[in-house]
């Protein structure tokens, strides 16, 4: 009973991590493309800021591709022990810590890319990316204002 309880458990604060972790998408895909010009009008880039900016993402997405690739294939071997039956904990246990470990070298990677990419920038764009942090932290709470009329609908 104690095991099945610790697999559900290990397997709900799995799946939520995994998510974590999706892959931002093909850079040729015209939504993408459009993205990158989103950015680029927005922070007023200059060519050399965007030529740095797509060496800057290539070498992000090449390093977060093979600890995407790991992270799937450590997922699959969780995903088969719960399948297989009642998992071993032991077994399980390592594979969540694998897991957990590649997700935070995942995370390193795109904190490194964020950190060289705002170094790209001047101090008016530092301040125009700043807003957009801000913005996407407090989107949410919008609707909420908008539906007492506290900002305009």
């Amino acid at each position: 009973m104690k095991r099945m309880l610790l697999s559900a458990l290990i397997l709900a604060l799995a799946a939520p991590v995994a998510a974590q972790f999706d892959d931002p998408g093909d850079p040729t895909h015209p939504a993408m493309d459009a993205a990158r010009h989103a950015v680029i009008n927005f922070l007023e880039l200059e060519q050399e800021q965007v030529d740095d900016w797509d060496v800057l993402w290539a070498d992000h997405r090449a390093a977060e591709e093979p600890l995407r690739q790991q992270i799937a294939d450590v997922q699959v071997m969780i995903d088969d022990l719960f399948a297989a039956g009642v998992p071993d904990p032991a077994d399980l246990g390592l594979l969540v810590i694998e897991r957990h470990d590649l997700g935070e070298a995942l995370i390193d990677v795109h904190v490194i890319y964020v950190d060289a990419f705002q170094a790209l920038l001047d101090e008016e764009q530092t301040h125009r990316l700043r807003e957009i942090r801000i913005a996407e932290r407090i989107q949410r709470w919008i609707p909420a204002f908008k539906a007492f009329e506290l900002v305009k609908r």
